[in-house]
């Protein structure tokens, strides 16, 4: 089933935090927190055409973030995950947290896994824990997040730990990096990377029933020039690797890839 055009839209707006973690509202961390901040720009990215793919497209998309806050508290969009802050105290960040998750398109390259079928993009719904540290002239965030599907696309539950180090360079230049791994359960992985019998009829891949476990473990690293005031350049290289279940399907071991490159390049300005 196709996917309707709000799901296909919403993943569009808001891919960017999957690709420079932490930077989503990086313009208002250098100002007031109070208030509302607002980033509008534009990205190209360099991706695989889904998860475990061995194809790649390049993709031209919108970018938009905002954090509103009143002291520690706040709301914020950071690319693909939309977060609230309950917490006052400063020490820790919790509470709720929304995130889009791409699918898989029906005219991807590979004939095998197109014949698997369409996966919609799914909306994910969970609870958040952050915490910051200055270190070394930077900032530290080591945090994690466990979610659920809200709609009918995995019906999994999946969690993700993350270590995320951001340093000014000078006054204009800023550099970042980050290191996680995504834990899934049963359900999460056999829609991403199962094969039923009737897909094996259709695909001519062999029937795999994918089992729990850790899905991947990903390492990124980000440049940001602050062109202006308002406008600033970046840049994100990340590199992720499909471990255990995911990557001995047969959907990544035999017509994809369990290495998984991405690069993007983003223009934006901020208000």
């Amino acid at each position: 089933m196709s996917d309707p055009p709000k799901m296909k839209f919403l993943p569009l707006v808001a891919c960017f935090a999957s690709l420079v973690v932490g930077h989503g509202v990086a313009y208002a961390q250098d100002q007031d927190r109070d208030g509302l901040h607002l980033a509008l720009g534009a990205v190209g990215v360099y991706r695989p055409e889904y998860k475990g793919a061995k194809d790649y497209e390049v993709a031209p998309l919108p970018f938009v973030g905002f954090r509103y806050g009143r002291g520690d508290v706040y709301v914020s969009l950071e690319g693909r995950a939309l977060r609230a802050n309950l917490l006052p105290s400063g020490w820790l960040e919790a509470g709720p947290i929304l995130t889009f998750e791409r699918g898989r398109d029906g005219d991807i390259k590979n004939l095998a896994v197109r014949r698997l079928g369409e996966i919609d993009d799914a909306v994910n719904a969970g609870v958040f824990a952050r915490k910051r540290l200055a270190l070394a002239g930077g900032e530290l965030k080591i945090g994690g997040e466990v979610l659920t599907d809200t709609g009918k696309v995995h019906e999994g539950v999946l969690a993700e730990f993350g270590l995320d180090y951001d340093r000014p360079l000078n006054d204009r230049w800023s550099a970042g990096a980050s290191l996680s791994t995504t834990w899934a359960d049963r359900k999460y992985m056999q829609t991403y990377f199962g094969v039923s019998g009737a897909g094996a009829l259709a695909s001519g891949l062999s029937p795999y029933a994918a089992d729990k476990g850790i899905e991947n473990v990903e390492a990124g690293a980000t440049l940001r020039y602050r062109i202006t005031d308002r406008w600033s350049a970046l840049a994100n290289a990340s590199y992720r690797r499909l471990v255990d279940s995911a990557a001995d399907s047969p959907i990544v071991a035999r017509e994809g890839s369990a290495d998984q490159g991405q690069l993007a390049l983003a223009l934006f300005y901020s208000f």
